[in-house]
């Protein structure tokens, strides 16, 4: 009787560890513009509610930086915390972990904010696909895709700038679609939060970036993406 009894015990235990460590992880990636000098930078802050670590101490995070600039392809800085186990975890080590996560995000973002801004020419689509295809590979339960830019092309073969090559994004947007799917395909992009986040310097500034960025997010809504446009992060 106290074999059963003991018996009945584990399995009631085993049963709570399962219930109480349910735990999942969020994928946050930046991109930030430094093609124009007057781009609205990241806000760490911001950026860690995300994680929302308040809710549940043993969930994880990853956070991917990279500039958008006049290549495709620039440095990326990460920062990890694994998802942790409450049965078998220490809870003051794990808020040590947290803290030390945080603290990596935020330097990344404040380290970003002492290099030099504005460049002749910027290379936009390309990150952004190549980026958006990694995170729709991660099996975390948040990805999070924050694009700190103008979204204004501008590369000797396309050129938002140019008066000819803007009037055929405004006209036949599918046209552009196609050019850039021909230099990176895209994914699938279900269950990924992408937000675009610029402040327009004026009416002109303002008028090109909602076609620009109506584009992009037609394009990424029809591979199944969720799409937010806004001056800033919004809770």
């Amino acid at each position: 009787m106290k074999t059963i009894i003991i018996l009945l015990l584990s399995i009631v235990i085993i049963i709570t560890a399962c219930i109480s460590t349910q735990t999942n992880t969020t994928d946050v990636v930046v991109l930030r513009d430094i093609t124009d000098k007057y781009m609205v930078q990241p806000n760490a802050d911001d950026i860690l509610k995300f994680y929302d670590f308040a809710s549940n101490e043993w969930n994880g995070g990853s956070f991917r930086f990279s500039d958008i600039s006049q290549v495709s392809l620039n440095k990326t800085e990460y920062a990890r915390l694994d998802e942790a186990n409450q049965w078998f975890s220490n809870q003051f080590k794990r808020e040590d972990e947290i803290k030390r996560f945080q603290e990596s995000v935020q330097n990344i973002v404040f380290n970003a904010e002492q290099s030099p801004m504005g460049k002749d020419n910027s290379s936009i689509y390309l990150p952004i696909a190549l980026e958006l295809n990694l995170l729709s590979q991660s099996k975390a339960k948040r990805r999070i895709f924050l694009i700190y830019s103008v979204l204004m092309e501008n590369s000797d073969n396309l050129s938002f700038y140019r008066k000819e090559d803007f009037s055929i994004l405004k006209a036949n947007p599918r046209q552009i679609q196609e050019q850039f799917e021909k230099l990176v395909a895209l994914n699938p992009l279900v269950g990924i939060d992408v937000w675009f986040i610029y402040q327009p310097r004026d009416t002109k500034d303002d008028h090109d970036f909602q076609i620009v960025s109506g584009f992009y997010k037609r394009l990424l809504e029809s591979k199944g993406a969720r799409v937010n446009i806004s001056a800033n992060i919004t809770f």
